[in-house]
């Protein structure tokens, strides 16, 4: 198992990288990506707080891990893609995107108008 992590707390990512050092790769080799919350990638994401509650242990975390790696295999293998809710990520951050646009434009607007 290969396994990138992304996380914005430091600390969190120090334990991850000392607990998984011998399988930690780069993002595009990896098999994983350990993270806290979800984005947009073609990887499947394992999201601490929601695939493994804090706090864990190191036995907990490699076996949560393996299990959901064996999870993403099966899914892949049987659709012959990455798990949906990835793709369907895509979509609902490009349409996120548009409406925070707008609104962004609409404030800037207001804000013309009223001087």
């Amino acid at each position: 198992m290969k396994v990138f992590i992304n996380c914005d707390c430091e600390i969190l990512s120090a334990t991850l990288e000392k607990i998984l050092s011998n399988s930690i790769t780069s993002e595009s080799d990896a098999d994983i990506i350990i993270c806290e919350r979800e984005f947009a990638s073609n990887k499947p994401l394992f999201i601490i707080g929601k695939d493994i509650t804090q706090p864990f242990s190191e036995a907990e975390l490699k076996q949560k891990l393996s299990e959901f790696l064996e999870k993403s295999e099966f899914l892949e293998k049987k659709t012959g893609a990455v798990p949906e809710k990835n793709i369907n990520f895509d979509a609902f951050e490009k349409n996120l995107d548009e409406i925070l646009l707008s609104f962004k434009k609409q404030i800037l607007e207001l804000f013309k108008n009223a001087k």
